[in-house]
């Protein structure tokens, strides 16, 4: 795993207009695979994590099979929604780019040896393939495709992943921010792409909040 995510990171630098000295660069990205390599035993090895994943879950799968998505779904659309929402969405939904968000990351990272940047980088490798596993396996379908009823493996919209990467940054800055109004105002950032996949009708809120969560 460790030589993978070092492969990976190191395309990356090939594209990325670094100054710092390629043997510099490449020294980071090995310190940083090692260090994601006790990432992975922290998180996916960890009862409490497991205890908390499965709450979500059970939280999640009761919004999804209940009618209580569609419920919130039609209040929202009615109710919110309206062209000044839209308009604010076409900003908030820019940060669950993955082709924006991680290239952005990495190239910020190999060119300034930023932790905020390391460790949002870190949190995607390690949620990631979560996510993707999640989001098939409750089978979820999105708004337009009818019902948010868990079935498994029979779609693969259960969980957001713009949510899910747009939260990261933020999630991470807050977590490194020291002063309480900063923290918390970047946590309230780091649902602004998950609520921009409700309005533009992409997500039910249940699918939004476990990418939220998972983050």
């Amino acid at each position: 795993m460790r030589a993978v995510i070092s492969a990976v990171l190191a395309v990356l630098f090939l594209v990325a207009p670094v100054t710092a000295r390629a043997e510099g660069v490449f020294g980071r990205l090995d310190a940083a695979a090692t260090r994601l390599s006790g990432d992975y035993r922290a998180f996916y090895l960890d009862n409490g994590t497991h205890l908390r994943l499965a709450l979500a879950l059970a939280a999640g799968g009761t919004l999804a099979n209940t009618g209580a998505d569609s419920e919130v779904r039609v209040f929202f659309q009615d109710n919110i929604r309206s062209s000044a929402t839209y308009g604010l969405s076409d900003i908030t939904r820019l940060p669950g780019e993955a082709l924006i968000t991680v290239p952005a990351l990495a190239l910020f990272y190999l060119s300034t040896d930023n932790l905020w940047a390391e460790r949002s980088l870190r949190a995607l490798f390690v949620g990631g393939p979560l996510g993707l596993f999640l989001r098939s396996a409750t089978g979820g379908g999105r708004p337009t495709e009818g019902s948010s009823d868990w079935r498994t493996f029979s779609n693969n919209n259960g969980l957001s992943g713009h949510s899910f990467i747009g939260a990261l940054p933020f999630i991470t800055a807050a977590k490194m921010e020291a002063r309480p109004s900063v923290r918390w105002l970047l946590y309230g950032a780091s649902t602004l792409p998950a609520l921009s996949r409700i309005n533009d009708d992409e997500h039910f809120f249940s699918q939004a909040a476990l990418g939220w969560y998972l983050a």
